[in-house]
């Protein structure tokens, strides 16, 4: 896999990454990529420390974040990108979907412990300090506790829809998110497309209901997938006349996603969502 200088998805201790937002920024210096952006689930809080780290270290940081967006019976993430952090619209959102997610961690865990994972819930707290927990880290404790013996078993036995931890959420819509990082001024991202597990039908109709919301861009290239998802990906982008945004979705050293910064890069037909930043600089 070539070594690529932009990965705009991953993800820090402020989410569920595995990393705090410095140690992240280390390994992304480390890998030679040249632009960044930290885009922690539903929430802002790793945005300073990482620009900060990023700056000491040379590399070029993009504000960013990955909201969770309701879409007929599913879920999708799209990424924001470039945003301003203290816009109040976009706050108001993070804070809507924090408490969204608060809910559905005290659901899980209510389900979990009555089915004898005793003290998931105090683990859980203690693994994420002042954050939200999100179902990996109900995954790692189940891991941990050898509930499980490997990470997508926990996910698989407990926490996907119509298993005994799983827990419904009411998200945002398409629109909404798209409007909040409009608001900050922001360029939305639709994320790792070839992973919702849609028909193509219904994909084709998720991402045409992000293009009317103002959506622009599409990730082609993206960790966790195989080397058939970016062309596949890239035709998404050009059937939609979307720009083409690349990102590794680091979350944990133990995961098996694609590594940081090592990326297939978009066909070079495809128009970049990275340009925008790199002109600026």
């Amino acid at each position: 896999m070539p070594n690529s200088p932009i990965d705009l998805h991953m993800h820090s201790t402020a989410s569920d990454g595995r990393l705090s937002p410095e140690a992240l920024v280390e390994q992304v210096a480390a890998a030679n990529v040249t632009m960044m952006a930290l885009t922690d689930h539903d929430t802002l809080s790793g945005l300073d420390q990482a620009a900060a780290a990023a700056h000491a270290h040379g590399v070029q940081f993009i504000p960013g974040i990955e909201l969770s967006a309701r879409w007929a019976r599913g879920v999708v993430h799209i990424v924001g990108l470039g945003i301003d952090r203290t816009n109040t619209q976009l706050n108001a959102g993070v804070a809507a979907q924090q408490a969204q997610r608060q809910t559905r961690a005290q659901t899980i865990a209510l389900k979990l412990e009555q089915r004898g994972m005793h003290g998931i819930a105090e683990r859980v707290a203690a693994m994420v300090g002042e954050g939200v927990p999100g179902r990996a880290h109900f995954a790692r404790d189940l891991l941990e506790q050898g509930h499980v013996q490997t990470f997508q078993q926990a996910f698989d036995r407990y926490l996907k829809r119509g298993r005994p931890g799983y827990a419904a959420v009411t998200w945002a819509s398409i629109a909404d998110v798209v409007a909040w990082i409009h608001a900050a001024g922001g360029v939305a991202v639709f994320a790792h497309p070839l992973r919702y597990g849609l028909s193509r039908g219904a994909l084709r109709a998720a991402i045409q209901s992000f293009i009317d919301a103002g959506g622009c861009a599409i990730e082609v290239s993206n960790g966790g997938g195989s080397r058939d998802d970016v062309p596949a990906a890239a035709a998404l982008a050009r059937r939609f006349n979307l720009e083409a945004s690349m990102g590794s979705d680091f979350h944990d050293p133990a995961f098996p996603w694609v590594g940081i910064g090592r990326l297939m890069p978009p066909p070079k037909d495809l128009p970049v969502v990275w340009q925008r930043w790199q002109e600026m600089t």
